[in-house]
């Protein structure tokens, strides 16, 4: 029993029970005997592909102690290219034709790149290429898992950082209500709630529909092929999330303003705490309110009626 506890605070505490550094620790595992084998078989001791696949090898380790595991994953595939070298027209011809077909998987322009370098005019690899080239076939192919890892780091990190946010934001909502009722005696079902209250409250709301609007966002940000379409997305999800707060308090002060008199923002009545929340939580969620606002406050109905009429 205490072996086990042992065993599960260890890997809850270190590196090489997390997924990410065991698969790549396997692989080294395994390609290291299989590369020294090739040495000693071919007699490439003293040659520049064995030395250098050898160094990367050895870099790929330290990234791995460092758990910097996407440079390790970058360093192991050179390796892995440069025993190219190594190979005779048989394997080259087996692992290029292996390439081909796993080029179906790929994007269609690097699809299109493995498939003439590699193929014939007939759609077959029926000869081995030359090592240069199946190292450019392989290297195109390894770039694009690469920075599929990279996509999804990039996800999963927003993610996290919206998460860990949507939870204190909860927080703060829940410590507000409970200071609010039991330090002041303030019910939220009456208008006994002074201005800095609102606008405390207003606040939180609409920073927590902002947040759930940007978590919803960041759904589809895997979808796309390309890092910098991801990296300008995460600007986006976190200005969105600052654009609802500040609707939020837009709306409220529409709301509160005697400007309200002259406009039919909703078509319901406004007078509780609570109804002012769940407005400035919608308000965060969506710009249509914002924007609904905007077209009254300036009259843009009235004007385009005008406009019509003539």
């Amino acid at each position: 029993m205490w072996k086990r506890i042992k065993l599960t605070l260890k890997r809850v505490s270190t590196y090489e029970y997390k997924p990410r550094y065991s698969r790549l620790a396997g692989d080294i595992a395994s390609f290291e005997p299989r590369l020294q084998k090739r040495i000693f078989d071919t007699g490439s001791a003293q040659k520049q592909w064995a030395i250098k696949s050898l160094e990367l090898l050895t870099q790929t380790r330290v990234f791995l102690d460092e758990y910097k595991i996407d440079e390790g994953w970058k360093s192991f595939h050179t390796a892995k290219r440069f025993e190219i070298y190594g190979m005779d027209k048989h394997e080259r011809l087996a692992l290029a034709r292996a390439i081909y077909k796993e080029a179906d998987k790929l994007n269609e322009w690097r699809k299109a790149s493995i498939k003439s370098m590699l193929g014939d005019t007939n759609g077959q690899v029926t000869e081995a290429p030359e090592p240069d080239v199946l190292i450019l076939a392989a290297e195109i192919k390894d770039e694009d898992y690469n920075n599929m890892y990279y996509m999804n780091r990039l996800s999963h990190n927003i993610f996290w950082l919206l998460s860990g946010l949507l939870f204190l934001t909860i927080w703060l909502i829940v410590a507000y209500f409970v200071i609010c009722s039991n330090w002041y005696d303030i019910k939220f079902t009456k208008t006994d709630l002074s201005l800095t209250g609102y606008i405390i409250g207003v606040l939180l709301f609409g920073f927590l529909g902002a947040l759930t609007s940007a978590i919803l966002f960041t759904r589809n940000l895997s979808k796309s092929s390309r890092i910098k379409e991801i990296a300008s997305s995460q600007v986006v999800v976190m200005s969105k999330i600052f654009i609802g707060v500040g609707f939020s308090v837009f709306i409220f002060l529409i709301l509160r303003s005697s400007v309200a008199d002259g406009i039919k923002l909703f078509s319901f009545s406004i007078s509780q705490p609570l109804d002012y929340f769940a407005i400035a939580f919608a308000s965060g969620f969506t710009e249509k309110f914002a924007q609904k606002s905007m077209d009254l406050l300036i009259g843009k109905d009235n004007t385009e009626k005008s406009k019509t009429s003539e």
